[in-house]
């Protein structure tokens, strides 16, 4: 019987805890070698409502089934670990120095905890469904509103066989919220339970009782692991700490089992059951729906709520090395060293400070300092020729000259300033004197030859005149007529109705 009870949790201990196998598939594993296939079925039939007759069957099975703490490998491997913590505690403080085999028999100590941690998360499913069974005659509704085992447990100690739930609302307050106390409290008063027989409540009783063995227990063996895993996996410890190292080993089986999965699958592991009662405000743990161990990181809970599942994917990846680096080291045999952690944890420490930071103000620049100093350009004959083009004319000089005691209007633009200057004189200004005659330079480029060639030229859009001036006979008039006068001479020669048959041979 111990032998096939072995059998059947080394094939639970690989199965993931967060997702669990359905109660069915238990129940065809406990038929090949423990006998409790009754128990399974009665419990089945029990949560689901069956009768009475079929509960007093499934409390008979219940007897017959052996549990996990009776077995004799754990009972055998729990005297091991105490053993180890009392030679721990009697060896002096300074002493920390272990031998080769001292190591391996912890190392060995430490698989056989994770495997045992597995098996104790599965037994205690399987205790809180027969917790379930033995308590749904009494509060049905109970079992659905606290998914949580623990939680669900402690509330069946505080309202036992009371059927009026209101009166232990100040005790459920330790444990529940305001809003989950409202919500027991108006399905107790509408449930359609009924009281417990002594017998019945004895049953419940001694399964909350086992409940706390086994959540003993386990916290005996994490205890245990969470102070060797220092030495084993320093790494992974000085990321995101012993405590939640020993809980993903637990959960995966060790530290070769840790290695094999990917980060993105590291970052769920622990992750809570999406359920009806979470869904509608009912839930129990405040885990985030898409995250494991590692959103209980330190890393992580420095970091602002927006910014939690990112952290959780950094953290994962850098994990997913740490214990990769621990592998090698232990395989190998070289030194453990947490040196690779420490990094880590630095870099991802920067990095999610950086995260928080706010975004850099755009920075306005001041304007260069202006240079007042004129430029020395070189002169010539092509700065002449710009300066020439954009001088200033000599109306414009006259308009911005300004006559001494002149009058000017009171209204309008003359009291603005804005005048003709001494082109508003009654002689008319400077504008009749001798102006120095500059002849106009004009630009020597393809497009100004060009139009100098077009203007020149004898026009045939009758805008220009036929006066043209030749380099040989001087100013000469050009009929523009007189070439289409031949042209229409020609035709009538030849092609007229009168002109007949002529040959277009030359006359000797």
């Amino acid at each position: 019987m111990a032998d096939a009870l072995l059998d059947d949790l080394d094939d639970l201990s690989d199965v993931e805890p967060e997702e669990e196998p359905s109660y069915e598939d238990r129940a065809e594993a406990g038929s090949s070698g423990d006998g409790g296939s009754s128990h399974d079925a009665a419990m089945c039939d029990g949560i689901n409502g069956t009768s009475s007759s079929a509960d007093g069957n499934a409390a008979a099975s219940t007897k017959q089934r052996p549990r996990l703490l009776d077995d004799t490998s754990l009972k055998s491997h729990l005297s091991s670990v105490r053993a180890v913590k009392s030679g721990d505690d009697q060896k002096p403080s300074a002493s920390d120095v272990t031998t080769k085999e001292e190591d391996e028999h912890q190392h060995v100590l430490i698989l056989a905890s994770n495997k045992h941690l597995v098996s104790l998360g599965h037994e205690t499913h399987r205790a809180h469904l027969e917790l379930c069974r033995q308590y749904h005659p009494k509060f049905p509704e109970l079992e659905k509103l606290l998914t949580e085992t623990f939680q669900y447990r402690t509330a069946i100690e505080i309202i036992q066989n009371e059927m009026n739930v209101t009166k232990s609302n100040e005790e459920l307050n330790e444990i529940l919220t305001s809003n989950q106390i409202i919500t027991i409290s108006v399905a107790g008063s509408t449930t359609s339970g009924r009281r417990l027989t002594d017998d019945e409540l004895k049953a419940v009783n001694a399964t909350c009782l086992y409940l706390d063995q086994l959540k003993s227990t386990q916290t005996e063996l994490t205890t245990f692991v969470e102070s060797r895993m220092e030495r084993w996996a320093p790494s992974v410890c000085a990321l995101i700490g012993p405590s939640l190292a020993a809980q993903l080993l637990a959960s995966t089986g060790g530290l070769a089992e840790l290695t094999r999965i990917p980060a993105c699958n590291l970052q769920l592991l622990g992750k809570n059951k999406s359920t009806s009662a979470s869904r509608g405000g009912m839930a129990t743990q405040t885990r985030a729906q898409h995250a494991g161990y590692l959103i209980e990181c330190e890393l992580v809970q420095s970091t602002p709520n927006y910014l939690k599942m990112k952290a959780v994917k950094a953290v994962a990846g850098k994990l997913a090395l740490a214990a990769r680096t621990d592998h090698v080291n232990v395989e190998s045999g070289r030194k453990r060293t947490a040196a690779v952690g420490r990094k880590f944890h630095e870099e991802l420490r920067v990095k999610f400070g950086k995260w928080e930071e706010p975004d850099k103000a755009q920075v306005v620049k001041a304007l260069p300092k202006p240079d007042l100093s004129t430029k020395k350009r070189r002169g010539g004959r092509r700065i002449r020729r710009l300066k020439e083009r954009f001088e200033e004319t000599e109306m414009m000089k006259q308009a911005n000259r300004r006559a001494f005691s002149a009058e000017s209007g009171e209204y309008g633009d003359d009291a603005m300033g804005l005048t003709l200057g001494m082109l508003d004189n009654k002689e008319g200004g400077a504008m009749r004197n001798t102006v120095e005659k500059r002849k106009m330079r004009q630009a020597n480029t393809k497009a100004s030859r060009k139009r100098a060639v077009q203007m020149s030229s004898g026009a045939t859009n009758g805008l220009a005149s036929s006066m043209v001036f030749t380099p040989v006979q001087g100013l000469e008039l050009v009929n523009p007529d007189a070439n289409r006068e031949r042209v229409r001479q020609a035709n009538a020669k030849w092609f007229s109705e009168d002109a007949g048959f002529q040959s277009a041979l030359p006359k000797k």
